[in-house]
């Protein structure tokens, strides 16, 4: 494996990990969580962009099919992760796609709250 690719999936893996270890015990799957002191419930998303072009966006994780790709740089909002951790539910901003992408294709620019799906 070219040492760019090997290096990036390194990062990639990383970067997922610490995500993973700095959820709350809280974070449910529904998707919000309340805000104290005012009643209102925030969304529970992070943005991000694509690492590489042509990212197949799938209707779920690992087989489903294929309903548009991310290009690299351009941005997301993720939601949630699937139970094994591998996979984000987000919507790709150009085309305005929901699905499912590896997390071995994304970059997550801010660090809001996100749970399991």
């Amino acid at each position: 494996m070219p040492e760019f690719k090997r290096t990036r999936r390194l990062l990639c893996a990383a970067v997922a990990g610490t995500a993973l270890a700095l959820l709350p015990a809280s974070a449910g799957a529904q998707g919000t969580s309340p805000d104290e002191g005012t009643g209102t419930r925030q969304v529970l998303s992070r943005g991000g962009y694509f690492l590489g072009d042509g990212v197949n966006i799938r209707s779920r994780p690992v087989d489903g099919t294929v309903l548009g790709q991310g290009y690299f740089r351009e941005t997301f909002t993720a939601y949630c992760w699937s139970s094994d951790g591998y996979w984000i539910r987000l919507t790709a901003h150009r085309g305005n796609v929901t699905g499912w992408v590896s997390v071995n294709y994304v970059f997550y620019t801010d660090s809001g709250p996100m749970g399991y799906c």
